[in-house]
């Protein structure tokens, strides 16, 4: 019990240092709390931890990607009206052509076609076939042999799938395809009217890869 002496009520000595004393003890009771500490996590947590993957928002274009190849029908077969001829070699004894109707651009990046190459004596090589401009490759689906009413699926088709284009050559028309028309980069060429239109005359477009 706090006792006051005189008039003007003041705390007498014993009660003034009993309160000090309290205010004292309080103090040193708040500022003598622990502060938490982060616990540790489990050594088989901490060692299975995989930091996040960084999200990147431009993706690099050389990288690589997996192809997956779409379902493509046969196209109608090649009428002579439609046939847009293109050179390879001035030296070369062949005359190439491509189906302008028959010029796609698939969801997985390969240019298809229908290709007629017609030797000196007229005899007649029909195929229906890609590119990947992305691998520099050719694929073969389907030809047309003389004198047939409908397409001849390649039955090696499975076994072979891609292969790689040479260099241009003499008669290389699907790596001249590829280089100068169908491929700019390692992506195609812009759309299948474009690539068409550049057949049809304009200037060949050369590839930024050099072969």
């Amino acid at each position: 019990m706090i006792e006051f002496a005189g008039r003007g009520l003041r705390p007498s000595l014993p009660a003034a240092c009993l309160l000090a004393a309290t205010l004292c003890l309080g103090l040193v009771g708040c500022a003598s709390k622990p502060t938490p500490q982060p616990q540790p996590q489990p050594a088989d947590e901490a060692e299975n931890y995989t930091p996040p993957k960084k999200e990147w928002s431009i993706l690099d274009p050389f990288a690589p990607k997996d192809f997956k190849e779409v379902e493509v029908p046969l196209p109608a077969l090649p009428r002579d009206a439609d046939l847009i001829t293109f050179e390879v070699s001035p030296a070369g004894n062949f005359n190439f052509a491509v189906d302008a109707k028959s010029v796609s651009v698939g969801a997985d990046g390969a240019v298809r076609y229908t290709a007629v190459v017609t030797g000196a004596s007229g005899m007649r090589n029909v195929s229906f076939e890609a590119v990947r401009c992305d691998t520099f490759q050719r694929k073969m689906y389907a030809t047309l042999p003389k004198g047939a009413t409908d397409w001849v699926r390649n039955r090696s088709d499975d076994r072979e799938g891609w292969t790689q284009l040479a260099g241009i050559s003499r008669n290389n028309y699907a790596g001249t395809l590829a280089k100068d028309f169908m491929c700019e980069g390692r992506g195609a060429a812009g759309t299948a009217q474009e690539i068409v239109r550049d057949l049809r005359g304009e200037a060949p477009r050369k590839s930024a890869i050099q072969r």
